[in-house]
């Protein structure tokens, strides 16, 4: 059964337009369960959640759930659901409106191409509601798995508070992070990284994909091969910016690590 009958007809068309009925839906027919399971039982689970559930409801009553937003002000192709993940309130998910795989399609890299990692870091808001405060930059993280290591072949980007060793790791070899992609000299959680750092307030004009993918001779042939992170700082001169780190199978013997690795999704410091 399709998410539970499209979470039986999205709990009667949330009180047949009474939207006071809203709050009831959340614990309707186990509404994080349901999502679970399709997310954990079907590859394409999480875009039948966005496509088949959070986008009619949206479009026809003007409702964004079981999604937290759904934007699609310029267009289905450009626009983008976030969606809170059923394991954390600490956790959401930035998904496209349009079929996209993964970090390996070159969709990504036209011209034109949306920039999700904008919406990403814009989603951060969800993070610091379900914490129930206010979180510095540097506690806030986006990942992109691989293609070999990710469980939906729906691409998104996970939005939560980055792991404490990721934090100190990165406090410790700032030094070495440069404006330009360069492989780090030591492991981060036993695998070996490549990183730069981008002197930005936001993402509206950074967009890590193409960074990767055209600045990085390892990303440029083997983008699917990669693990993506974003990850806020303030750099020691107190300008804001990001760190960009990335791993592949091939930096290392070893497999590509996951992009949970790097995250703590239940924004436990």
């Amino acid at each position: 059964m399709k998410i539970r009958s499209r979470l039986s007809a999205l709990c009667l068309a949330i009180g047949a337009t009474g939207l006071a009925a809203e709050p009831t839906c959340h614990a309707h027919a186990d509404y994080f369960g349901d999502i679970a399971k399709s997310l954990a039982s079907d590859r394409d689970g999480l875009w039948a959640v966005v496509h088949d559930v959070c986008l009619p409801a949206y479009q026809s009553i003007g409702v964004t759930f079981p999604c937290s937003e759904v934007n699609i002000a310029k267009g289905l192709d450009r626009g983008y659901a976030v969606l809170r993940a059923p394991s954390s309130i600490t956790h959401v998910i930035v998904v496209p409106t349009i079929r996209i795989s993964g970090i390996e399609s070159p969709a990504l890299l036209k011209e034109n191409a949306p920039n999700y990692w904008e919406a990403a870091w814009g989603a951060r808001h969800f993070v610091e509601d379900g914490a129930g405060r206010r979180l510095p930059r540097d506690k806030i993280g986006m990942a992109i798995n691989s293609a070999t290591t990710r469980s939906q072949d729906q691409l998104h980007i996970h939005v939560t508070c980055v792991a404490p060793v990721v934090v100190n790791f990165l406090r410790r070899h700032q030094e070495e992070i440069r404006g330009v992609w360069s492989f780090l000299r030591y492991p981060l959680l036993g695998r070996r990284f490549a990183a730069m750092k981008v002197e930005s307030d936001d993402l509206v004009n950074v967009d890590p994909f193409k960074l990767l993918a055209h600045s990085l001779p390892s990303g440029k042939f083997s983008m699917g091969g990669q693990t993506l992170a974003v990850i806020g700082t303030t750099f020691a001169d107190g300008k804001s910016g990001f760190y960009i780190l990335t791993n592949g199978a091939e930096l290392l013997s070893r497999a590509t690590i996951s992009a949970e690795a790097l995250l703590d999704r239940k924004c436990s410091n």
